[in-house]
């Protein structure tokens, strides 16, 4: 489905209806210029005390809006709320809160839309965040720190860093993971040759990671 982009920002965060608090959810606006809701979400990013520029979805989950507040009803059942608001918004890069945990099958969902979406995405919850890894990634870790790869799809991989490091690995859901690892305390240094694979790192590196993302 195509659709007409809503609204531009150089980063947005999108706030689902999934578990999460207003702690977190504004702990992630300072990041951010601009505020979207994913249906339900908006009663979370209210609830923060955040200004949302657009509600976007199918609306079931929707009473009775505020008369003022810009919104894009989406009646389209092959996507979900999430992927509706990254149709609609262009932003260099996306956070997303209220996306992970709760019933299993949105948050497949979510990481089925990460995977569609070319702009980064980084989900986040109380304590990791979540991100397709880029072609070449390079971060500062603590020592001990947890790290963890997941291959969605077939990707060769290579990874310093960490005290499992893999050169030039084969990874695939049915073949060799790369999760519970842990930083050695070197520069962590991650190269992967396609767009494929799901970084899990603790959510205390948030604005490291976007300004990696960022370039």
């Amino acid at each position: 489905m195509s659709c007409p982009i809503l609204h531009k920002s150089p980063i947005i965060l999108l706030v689902g209806a999934g578990p999460t608090s207003s702690t977190v959810i504004q702990a992630a606006a300072m990041h951010v210029v601009t505020v979207v809701a994913a249906d339900g979400g908006f009663q979370s990013a209210q609830a923060a005390g955040l200004d949302v520029a657009l509600v976007v979805g199918d609306m079931d989950s929707q009473v009775s809006l505020p008369k003022s507040q810009a919104f894009a009803k989406i009646d389209d059942q092959d996507t979900t709320d999430f992927e509706k608001c990254l149709q609609v918004c262009s932003a260099d890069i996306f956070l997303g809160v209220g996306f992970l945990g709760g019933r299993l099958d949105h948050q497949l969902a979510a990481f089925s839309a990460l995977l569609k979406e070319p702009k980064p995405v980084v989900l986040i919850d109380e304590h990791q965040l979540v991100f397709v890894a880029p072609a070449q990634f390079h971060l500062e870790l603590e020592a001990g720190a947890p790290v963890g790869f997941y291959p969605m799809l077939p990707v060769h991989v290579n990874l310093q860093g960490v005290q499992w490091p893999l050169d030039d690995a084969e990874m695939s859901p049915l073949g060799q993971i790369a999760t519970s690892n842990k930083s050695n305390g070197e520069l962590l240094t991650l190269k992967v040759d396609g767009h494929g694979l799901l970084a899990i790192l603790p959510v205390r590196y948030l604005g490291a990671v976007l300004d990696v993302l960022r370039g």
